[in-house]
């Protein structure tokens, strides 16, 4: 897929009244990226139950907080800016029927727009289809963590993250796709020492690595979160057991042809990771993941 990097990069999800973009019209509009909008629309009708029931917006609501369609459309065009643009969905076909259709009633012109679609994109970096498609089942496959979705803006902003992350899986299997290595798979795990903030790490890990391993088929992937599981950090006063297990992944890791980095921001055990694979010329590579609020404060507010 030819891509202009230097041109903007939107994510866009609408709610609607339901499925067909011919009959059915937008309630919300969520837009993530250089210019984020988001907006209700006032006059919309009502949703369908099967609609109603998936974004949860009240008439009552879209009439106390939303703007006319005109006026909402316009909005959107000005964060667009006057393109081209790049616009990514999770399903794009359905945006894009959507906003064209809306364009075409209005009678307004829309910029020069490239779409692209993190679910077609998901595809193709993994051929195993039994792996689950859904926009929020994917995040966490990826390691993405996100609150509440079905509402514009949040899904948005995850399908933003989703493509970031699914365009550096993309790297990495054109890196290592095809070849027989013993992958060494890196990502955070004391958190803030607790046994939960651990345990929650480890299970993160463990989906990521099966996403991982769909995605390199060939290789064989060395997970330290399961490896040496049986450490129990978050009763190390003295930094014993930590060092042991430090020690068994430097081991582990000079035995590996390529490392895969999971996360923006290394943790110090990742740092150190990072360090000894250069040292010892090991290629590595790194995905986004674990890059939402802490998972403490996010389960505090009950959101993961």
């Amino acid at each position: 897929m030819n891509q202009d990097h230097n041109t903007p990069l939107f994510a866009l999800d609408f709610e609607t009244t339901g499925l067909s973009p011919s009959f059915d019209r937008v309630v919300e509009i969520g837009l993530a990226g250089p210019r984020p909008y988001h907006a209700l629309i006032s006059d919309a009708p009502p949703s369908s139950p099967g609609a109603q029931a998936c974004h949860g917006i009240t008439q009552a609501e879209l009439q106390r907080k939303g703007l006319p369609e005109e006026e909402a459309f316009q909005g959107l065009l000005e964060a667009l800016g006057e393109g081209p643009v790049r616009i990514v969905c999770h399903n794009a076909l359905f945006e894009r029927s959507f906003l064209e259709q809306w364009a075409k009633r209005l009678g307004r012109e829309l910029p020069g727009i490239q779409w692209l679609c993190s679910l077609e994109l998901a595809r193709e970096v993994c051929r195993d289809f039994t792996l689950p498609r859904a926009l929020e089942n994917l995040a966490w496959l990826l390691g993405l963590d996100h609150g509440a979705l079905h509402r514009a803006p949040a899904d948005a902003e995850l399908t933003l993250k989703v493509h970031e992350a699914l365009q550096a899986w993309a790297q990495v299997k054109g890196a290592l796709g095809d070849r027989d290595f013993l992958v060494y798979l890196a990502g955070p795990l004391r958190g803030d020492g607790t046994a939960e903030d651990i345990r929650h790490n480890q299970t993160r890990m463990l989906l990521q690595a099966r996403w991982a391993q769909a995605v390199l088929p060939k290789a064989t992937l060395m997970v330290p979160h399961a490896n040496f599981a049986f450490l129990d950090e978050s009763q190390d006063r003295d930094g014993r057991i930590r060092g042991l297990a430090l020690r068994g992944c430097e081991k582990v890791l000079s035995r590996c042809d390529a490392m895969v980095l999971c996360g923006r921001e290394l943790s110090p055990g990742m740092a150190m990771e990072q360090r000894l694979a250069k040292n010892l010329r090991i290629p590595t590579l790194q995905v986004p993941g674990w890059d939402g609020r802490p998972a403490v404060e996010a389960r505090e507010e009950g959101v993961a």
